[in-house]
C-alpha cells in the first residue's frame, strides 16, 4: 500500500484513456488518402475531422441533479442533459460492452432540422458571424440547409463519431436500431457498414406509418414509411427477433393475423397446423433434392405411412406438391423419410379430396419470428401517447408502442437499454410499460440536448425552457400513470468543476491566486457533485445505490457498498478526526475518498494513509 493517498486531477483531460484503436484508424486513413487511386471508398469531406472527435478524450463531467431526480439515490435509470457525444464519452469506460440495445432517432436531415456542430474552438467573431444558436456550453446547434455545400457531408460528421463510441458500449449480444428516412438513409447504411461491418447488419425494418401518405415533395409517389436499421455488434451471438404471437397479433393484425390460428390438441399437447410439409421454395425440387421427393401411402385407421407401393386398397397415395416454375415436376419435401416415419405424431394429415395434404405441427408457438416489416403503428399513435399525459408540446415523438415492439424483440427482462437521442423520452417510457407488463428489470439511460424552447411555441407558454424539461416531466407522468417507482436519476453534462484558475499558465496567476488554489473545486460543487467526479475519475458505473450515513456526527457517502471490498466511501466534510477515520477505515470499502481541503498538513494524510494500512490494507485511498 501506498504511503500517499492517490490524487483525483480532474484538470489532467490527458490521464482519461484516449481510444488507440480509433488513433489507428486515423493513421489507417491518411495513409489510404495518400494511396488512393481510382477505387472505391466511402469518404467525405470532415471525416478525419470526426475521426479525432471520436478519439478525443472528453473535458467533462458529470453534475448531480437530485432536485429534477425521482427516486435520486435509488434509482437504477439515468438522465442525462447535455451534447450527446460528451455523454457518450463519459460512458465510455464506466459501461463498456454492458448496454444490450440501443435506439436512436437522430436528426433526418430534411434541412429544418437542427444537427450538432462538433467544434469546441470559434473565435467570438466567428460566432457572430455563423447562423445558429449557440448553448451555454459553448456547443453550436446548426441549421443544415439543403443549400449548405457540405449538406450530406456535416450531417455524416456529426454521426460518426456518435455511432463509433455507441459500438463499444454495446454488449457481444447487443443490437442498435437507428430510425431514418430517405434523406440520408442510403448514407447511413454505409455508414453503419463501416462502423459494426457488413456482415452484422442484421434487417432493414420498413415501418409504415402514414397510410395515407405524405407529399414532401411534387414528384413521384406519395411517401408512406420510414426506415429502421438494425446491427448487431457480433451478428453470430444474436438470436432470431422474436416477439409473443399473440401480441404481435394484437399490435400488427394486418400481418400477422395468421398468428391467430385455432390451437388444437392431440395426445402430446396444443399445437399449431399452419403449413404444409413440402418445401415452398420451387428451387427444392427432384433435380436438387431427389432424396426428399417420393410418394407416401397413407392409412388412415392406423395412421401408418409407407413409401413402397403396399398394393392394398387400405393405403392412399399421396404424391410430391406439383412444380409450378416450369422446369420441374414436384417441390421436395422439408423432412426425410426416416423423420417422417420417427415423428408421424407431429405431423397433421387433412383429407383433400381423393387424397390427403400434410401439414406439420408446430408445438413450439409462444412466439413468433418477426417480419421486416412494421405496420398498424401511426406516426400520430406517439402524439396521442403524449396528450394522454396532457403533454402537447412536442412535435412527432415516437410511439411508445414501436420502441416497445423494437426492445421486446431484442433484448431481455434485464437488458440496459440506452437512447442517445432521447427526445421527448419515449424510450424511458417504453421500458417502463414493459417492466410493469412483464415484470422485467431492464434499465435506461437516455440523454439529450438542452435545447431551447422556441420563444412563442406551445411549450414555452407551458413553462418549459427547454427540451430536457419536457422529457423529463413526460417520464414522471408516464410512470406515475402506470405505477412505475424505478425513478431516475438526473445528470447534467458540465465542466469539470474545478476553478478557471486551474486551467491557467504560470505566468497568468499571482500570489493570492495561488494560495486560493489550494482547493482548487468552485464552492459550488455538492456533495453528490464530487461524488460524480469520483466515478466519472474511477471509471465506475453511474446508477449503483448511494446511502447517507452518520458517523460520530459526520456525514459519510456510501456508493454502491454492501460489506467489505465493495463501493466507494466518501467524507467530504472539514472535521476528519482519528476517531472518523478509524470508524471509516473499518467499513473497509474498495475505494475511500477525502476532500483536499480537509487536510491541513501533509501530516495528517501520512495519519489517515498508516489508519488505513493497519486497519483496511486493500481500501484505496483517494484524495479529490
Amino acid at each position: 500500500m501506498s504511503d500517499r493517498p492517490e490524487k483525483i486531477n480532474l484538470s489532467d483531460v490527458h490521464s482519461r484513456q484516449v481510444d488507440t484503436e480509433l488513433l489507428n484508424e486515423l493513421r489507417d486513413l491518411f495513409v489510404k488518402a495518400e494511396e488512393q487511386k481510382e477505387r472505391y471508398d466511402f469518404t467525405w469531406n470532415g471525416k478525419a475531422k470526426a475521426y479525432f472527435e471520436a478519439a478525443a478524450p472528453t473535458t467533462k463531467t458529470l453534475r448531480a441533479q437530485p432536485e429534477e431526480s425521482v427516486n435520486f439515490e435509488n434509482s437504477e435509470n439515468i438522465f442525462i442533459t447535455g451534447d450527446n457525444l460528451e455523454t457518450l464519452k463519459l460512458l465510455q469506460e464506466s459501461y463498456l460492452g454492458k448496454i444490450d440495445m440501443i435506439y436512436i432517432d437522430p436528426p433526418y436531415n430534411t434541412g429544418k432540422d437542427f444537427v450538432y456542430q462538433d467544434n469546441f474552438k470559434k473565435t467570438q467573431k466567428e460566432n457572430d458571424v455563423s447562423e445558429g444558436i449557440i448553448d451555454e456550453a459553448g456547443n453550436r446547434l446548426v441549421k443544415n440547409e439543403k443549400s449548405n455545400g457540405r449538406y450530406h457531408s456535416d450531417w455524416l460528421t456529426m454521426m460518426y463519431p456518435r455511432l463509433k463510441l455507441a459500438r463499444n458500449l454495446l454488449s457481444d449480444t447487443g443490437a442498435i436500431f437507428v430510425s431514418i428516412d430517405d434523406n440520408e438513409q442510403s448514407n447511413l447504411k454505409l455508414l453503419m457498414d463501416e462502423i459494426f461491418g457488413e456482415d452484422n447488419f442484421v434487417n432493414r425494418f420498413t415501418w409504415v406509418n402514414k397510410k395515407e401518405g405524405r407529399s414532401l415533395k411534387s414528384k413521384g409517389a406519395k411517401s408512406t414509411s420510414e426506415l429502421i436499421y438494425a446491427y448487431a455488434k457480433n451478428i453470430q451471438l444474436i438470436n432470431e427477433f422474436s416477439a409473443n404471437t399473440q401480441d404481435l397479433n394484437k399490435l400488427m393484425p394486418t400481418i400477422y393475423s395468421e398468428t391467430n390460428n385455432k390451437i388444437s390438441f392431440d395426445d402430446k399437447g396444443p399445437y399449431l397446423a399452419t403449413h404444409e410439409l413440402y418445401n415452398g421454395n420451387s428451387a427444392f425440387n427432384e433435380e436438387t433434392r431427389p432424396n426428399l421427393v417420393f410418394n407416401i401411402w397413407y392409412r388412415e385407421e392406423d395412421k401408418s405411412v409407407v413409401f413402397e407401393n403396399p398394393h392394398s386398397q387400405s393405403y392412399v397415395l399421396i404424391t410430391p406438391h406439383k412444380n409450378s416454375n416450369g422446369r420441374h415436376k414436384y417441390h421436395a419435401y422439408q423432412w426425410s423419410q426416416e423423420k417422417i416415419k420417427n415423428e408421424i405424431d407431429d405431423l397433421l394429415f387433412v383429407k383433400y379430396n381423393d387424397t390427403y395434404k400434410i401439414f406439420t405441427k408446430r408445438r413450439e408457438f409462444a412466439n413468433t419470428v418477426i417480419k421486416d416489416l412494421i405496420t398498424d403503428i401511426s406516426t400520430n399513435q406517439g402524439t396521442r401517447d403524449l396528450r394522454k399525459l396532457r403533454i402537447n408540446e412536442f412535435d412527432f415523438p415516437k410511439p411508445v408502442s414501436l420502441i416497445k415492439f423494437l426492445i421486446q424483440i431484442s433484448s431481455q427482462y434485464n437488458s440496459n437499454i440506452l437512447d442517445f437521442f432521447a427526445g421527448s423520452g419515449t424510450t424511458a417510457d417504453a421500458v417502463m410499460q414493459l417492466n410493469a407488463k412483464d415484470g422485467g428489470n431492464r434499465k435506461f439511460i437516455v440523454a439529450t440536448l438542452d435545447e431551447e424552447t422556441p420563444e412563442n411555441s406551445e411549450a414555452r407558454k407551458a413553462g418549459y425552457t427547454t427540451i430536457d424539461q419536457i422529457s423529463r416531466e413526460r417520464i414522471r407522468r408516464a410512470a406515475e400513470k402506470i405505477g412505475d417507482t424505478s425513478g431516475f436519476r438526473a445528470l447534467k453534462l458540465d465542466s469539470t468543476g474545478l476553478k478557471e484558475d486551474v486551467f491557467k499558465t504560470a505566468g497568468d496567476l499571482d500570489q493570492v491566486d495561488l494560495l486560493e488554489d489550494i482547493d482548487n473545486h468552485s464552492d459550488n460543487r455538492s456533495d453528490y457533485d464530487l461524488l460524480y467526479d469520483v466515478l466519472v475519475d474511477s471509471a465506475l458505473e453511474y446508477n449503483r445505490p448511494i446511502t447517507i450515513d452518520t458517523t460520530n456526527d459526520e456525514q459519510i457517502i456510501k456508493y454502491d457498498y454492501f460489506g467489505e471490498l465493495s463501493g466507494v466511501v466518501c467524507y467530504f466534510g472539514e472535521n476528519l478526526t482519528d476517531e472518523l477515520t478509524r470508524q471509516i477505515a473499518t467499513l473497509k470499502p474498495l475505494i475511500v475518498v477525502f476532500k483536499e481541503s480537509t487536510f491541513d498538513k501533509s501530516a495528517q494524510k501520512v495519519n489517515v494513509m498508516e489508519q488505513f494500512r493497519i486497519i483496511s490494507p486493500d481500501t484505496k485511498v483517494k484524495v479529490i
